[in-house]
């Protein structure tokens, strides 16, 4: 009798043997907080007033300023981005077709489910990364530079925007964007090769844009460079701050007590 005891508890270790190891994913994600979303919205609302009182101010580079410039002024690092004025339209069609990339979250079962939740998260990483980006370029007042080059017309170099180069704006908003859907998807999906694919294209998509801006005389290299690292640490750390406290992977052990008279199975779900 004892011995069939054990056999059964044997037995009942080897078949159970595959729930042992299971996992349980909890919860979602990411989570709402009204107040915290409160602070972000007040404070990016904020820093977009500001950011527009500054740009407003913004006066065009005057002729004399204009004749003045000289390219050896310009470190050498940045010196070979300064060239004739150029259309950016590659870097036009990488910024606003990244403003799509969240509405692949419709197209993921669990992500979809919370998709006014992300949505959210993603109106906070869009008003901070405009509002930072407005501010710094607005106090910095960087000449972009194809005003340096001699066969830009001087109707180009003399708009506001030609005042406004540090930071790119496109470089930044597209590395925020990309890296704000890479760190969503993460969060649900669990296959290491899908993982690597998304970030790896979160990576490439502003580095191209980056790209773009330089080789068109839009940006200095500088300027892409802060841009990609503010954006890209906005768009991850954003959702980062929401991430749920109470989500995780939990693990499910059913496991026999050894007891000859009364052989039991328990549950443990452990957090």
């Amino acid at each position: 009798m004892i011995r069939l005891k054990f056999f059964t508890l044997f037995l009942l270790v080897i078949l159970l043997s595959d729930f042992s190891i299971a996992q349980i994913k909890s919860g979602k994600p990411f989570e709402i907080d009204f107040t915290r979303e409160a602070i972000i919205f007040v404070a990016g609302s904020a820093a977009s007033v500001t950011a527009f009182a500054i740009l407003e101010k913004v006066k065009p580079l005057t002729i004399d300023e204009i004749i003045f410039l000289n390219p050896q002024n310009v470190n050498s690092f940045d010196r070979d981005a300064i060239g004739p004025y150029h259309e950016d339209v590659m870097g036009d069609i990488l910024l606003f077709s990244s403003y799509f990339l969240p509405a692949t979250f419709l197209l993921h079962g669990e992500a979809k489910n919370d998709f006014l939740d992300l949505a959210l998260i993603y109106s906070e990483v869009l008003l901070i990364q405009a509002s930072i980006n407005g501010m710094v370029k607005g106090s910095v007042l960087r000449t972009r530079p194809f005003v340096y080059d001699s066969q830009t017309s001087l109707e180009e170099k003399q708009t506001i925007d030609a005042r406004i180069s540090f930071f790119s704006g496109h470089t930044s908003m597209t590395a925020a964007i990309s890296f704000f859907t890479a760190r969503v998807f993460s969060a649900y999906v669990e296959d290491d090769a899908a993982k690597i694919l998304i970030w790896s294209g979160a990576v490439i998509l502003p580095a191209v844009t980056a790209f773009s801006r330089v080789n068109n005389h839009w940006h200095f290299p500088t300027d892409v460079m802060v841009g990609y690292a503010v954006g890209a640490a906005i768009g991850y750390f954003i959702p980062e701050l929401h991430k749920s406290k109470t989500n995780g992977i939990s693990s499910l052990s059913i496991y026999p007590s050894i007891n000859l008279n009364k052989p039991t199975l328990s549950l443990l779900l452990k957090f």
